[in-house]
């Protein structure tokens, strides 16, 4: 009998009043399957940067579920970094996802290959549960698989816990790249990051920019559906729930879902795996 996985998903900091009350709901949907964690992104840019941590500051406060802060180290000094995670870390926030982050900047502090100086930095500060980043289709700025691989396993051993994968459409591309790391001697886990199409064209440019391949099929499936968003989230829903069953047969257990704050097909996906809701607990209030 198949296990039944762990889930965590991920949420972006919401800008407006609406977006913060449909991201309040959609943290109490997801709660109630009591997944090891939620983890919010980061802004790029200095307002968006200070919106990303107040909420991850409110959802560590608010929610009973752990929360893992992104840290992104491109644009950013050493002591700007230091300061935040002492911050974070003062919170009860034990848990960061280590990534470079995007920077046009020329004059860039940091560089592709000094991820591994960034989680130094944070393991110096304190005993944080680390996740990074993996390709499994290999990053825009590797110059082979192979660096792009090596690159991992320098990130693991320099005191990453799990490493969370770049969105990818079929089984194949991440279970060849799990074969690949454990062949090099890499043991952490490797948690397949699952991204529900619930806007073809955007996941399109999106992939196109980011490395990752698009089957032919999917277009024309949802070509064929386009403007009727029901039939478009039953065929989302569905694929993502036939990819992981075959990744759950070759032995994943654990899952990090890419929300974009729209946590309805992200909990049939879960449910349908196997996850259960659980009652909310009551507070006394004396």
């Amino acid at each position: 009998m198949t296990k039944t996985p762990t889930f965590s998903y991920e949420f972006f900091p919401p800008r407006t009043l609406p977006m913060q009350r449909r991201f309040w709901r959609a943290v109490g949907q997801l709660e109630r399957i009591n997944p090891e964690f939620f983890s919010m992104t980061y802004g790029a840019l200095g307002s968006a940067k200070q919106i990303s941590i107040d909420t991850t500051l409110a959802m560590s406060d608010e929610s009973p579920i752990p929360v893992a802060a992104h840290l992104t180290c491109s644009d950013s000094t050493a002591d700007e970094i230091e300061s935040v995670t002492r911050q974070l870390g003062e919170a009860g926030i034990e848990r960061i996802v280590a990534l470079r982050g995007d920077s046009d900047a020329e004059n860039n502090r940091y560089a592709y290959s000094s991820t591994i100086e960034f989680i130094h930095r944070i393991k110096q500060i304190g005993d944080f549960d680390i996740s990074v980043a993996a390709y499994p289709e290999v990053h825009p700025l590797a110059k082979s698989a192979a660096q792009d691989l090596q690159h991992l396993k320098a990130k693991f051993d320099a005191g990453a816990n799990r490493a969370i994968t770049q969105f990818f459409f079929e089984a194949e591309s991440f279970l060849r790249f799990r074969d690949r790391a454990r062949a090099i001697g890499i043991e952490n886990p490797i948690v397949p990051g699952i991204l529900p199409i619930l806007d073809f064209d955007k996941v399109k440019n999106f992939s196109s920019r980011c490395g990752a391949s698009l089957p032919a099929y999917l277009e024309p499936a949802f070509t064929k559906y386009k403007g009727d968003l029901q039939a478009c989230y039953n065929l989302s829903r569905d694929l993502s729930i036939v990819l992981c069953d075959t990744l759950l047969d070759e032995g994943v257990d654990q899952f990090h879902l890419y929300t974009l704050n729209q946590t309805d097909i992200c909990l049939d996906i879960s449910l349908a795996l196997g996850a259960e809701v659980t009652a909310k607990k009551v507070l006394d209030a004396a």
